[in-house]
């Protein structure tokens, strides 16, 4: 009865971080669809438009260390209840925005701080605190929640946006997103979970696996991790140093897709469900690239994800030559893996090096690193845009940006510290 309710309460975990995730970063997501109405209401140019955007995901970043050093201490309980009251506090202020300046500080200051409190640091987190067998799948589910925000929340927004307008939507989300996280944590999250502790038999599964399986490195396994320890290895440099390229790649593209789409002469409406069907796609994507990288490794898994994500741009740059009714779908499937692939597999594979207590600090140090990335990406894809009156340059920079991010995985090396186990599943 107590492994049950032990299994009980871990599922249910994944549960609430299902929902937070999609919840919160619907909040991030919808800025596409924002994003064309700010610049029909105000005409402000784009890479200023795009510049809150810039603002929101490098706070959001930034909060990373600050916020898995919170959760590794107090849990994630009170993490997400404050966060959510953050998030509904900058919600309702984005709605009375008048100027770009109370744009940046209502949602490219004020909202990160929600998102980042009830986002991917404290939900990695606590995953990783609960699960040792199974980690691959339970980070996949989780991971999946952020593509249902996608798939349902960003059309169902835009609608409301032809309905309503910006500001009541913004209102809106203001008011139902943080109710709901509270209520899901009040009601599931109620202990703290402990970090799992290996089994007696799992350094034997280790040892005595396939020859043609990697194999741990023995002299990076022992010894607690801290941050200063962490930061002082190469492998945390590489890391940061890929996720910062997925994240320029990946974030650039979802901000500018919707006014991509319109720019090609797409409707506004079908542009946003072209973005939902990119989330529909992620969300089995981030439970299969996790689970078929605990069977085939982190690097070849994290290959093919970034062979997806560069076919899904090379469609954007076809379309703007073919302008094929096809090609809109092309995008949605593969992009919409390569960017599952990109936010499923980073904070396993920084579990294999660096798991343990101090997990929510490492992640959050490294991830500061991917809101950079997205922050940057962002703005510089208006950029090019104001001054090109095109995307085209950029989608082929942000193709060698993502074979960079693969390069880094490689040269890292997570097969060198991590057992292949069967059983690992």
């Amino acid at each position: 009865m107590k492994d049950e309710n032990r299994f009980n309460r871990k599922w249910s975990i994944v549960g609430v971080s299902f929902t937070t995730l999609a919840l919160s970063y619907s909040v991030m997501y919808s800025y596409s669809v924002f994003f064309v109405a700010l610049l029909k209401e105000f005409g402000w140019n784009r890479s200023l438009t795009a510049g809150a955007f810039s603002s929101f995901y490098i706070l959001h970043g930034l909060a990373g260390p600050f916020v898995g050093s919170l959760v590794d201490r107090f849990g994630s309980r009170r993490i997400f209840l404050s966060g959510s009251l953050f998030l509904g506090i900058g919600l309702a202020l984005c709605s009375l925005t008048r100027s770009w300046w109370q744009l940046y500080l209502f949602f490219g200051v004020l909202t990160p701080m929600g998102v980042a409190a009830t986002g991917w640091v404290p939900n990695t987190t606590v995953i990783q605190n609960s699960f040792k067998e199974k980690r691959g799948l339970a980070m996949g589910l989780i991971s999946a929640g952020i593509g249902i925000g996608i798939v349902i929340c960003v059309p169902s927004i835009q609608q409301l946006i032809t309905r309503v307008g910006w500001r009541m939507a913004y209102l809106i989300m203001a008011i139902v997103i943080p109710l709901t996280i509270i209520c899901m944590v009040m009601v599931f999250l109620r202990a703290r979970p402990q970090t799992p502790r290996s089994h007696p038999t799992e350094k034997r599964v280790i040892h005595t696996q396939d020859e043609n399986l990697s194999r741990v490195d023995e002299k990076w396994v022992p010894g607690p991790w801290t941050l200063q320890r962490a930061i002082s290895t190469r492998p945390f440099w590489l890391l940061s140093t890929s996720l910062f390229f997925t994240s320029l790649v990946t974030q650039s593209i979802l901000t500018h897709q919707v006014a991509f789409w319109v720019d090609e002469g797409l409707e506004l409406l079908f542009a946003s469900y072209v973005v939902a069907m990119t989330g529909m796609v992620s969300i089995g994507g981030k439970v299969f690239w996790a689970i078929l990288s605990d069977r085939i490794g982190r690097e070849v898994t994290f290959t093919l994800v970034i062979a997806s994500a560069i076919c899904g741009i090379a469609s954007l740059i076809a379309f703007t030559i073919l302008t094929s009714p096809s090609l809109p779908f092309f995008y949605a499937v593969f992009f919409g893996l390569g960017y599952a692939g990109t936010a499923s597999l980073p904070p396993l594979i920084i579990a294999d090096f660096f798991e343990g207590r101090a997990y929510g600090r490492i992640f959050g140090a490294i991830f500061v690193f991917n809101g950079i990335g997205g922050a940057l990406g962002t703005w510089v894809a208006g950029f090019f845009y104001d001054r090109m009156q095109s995307y085209v340059p950029f989608f082929i920079i942000m193709i060698a940006c993502a074979l960079s991010a693969c390069l880094t995985v490689w040269i890292a090396a997570p097969r060198r510290v991590r057992g292949l186990a069967r059983t690992d599943i």
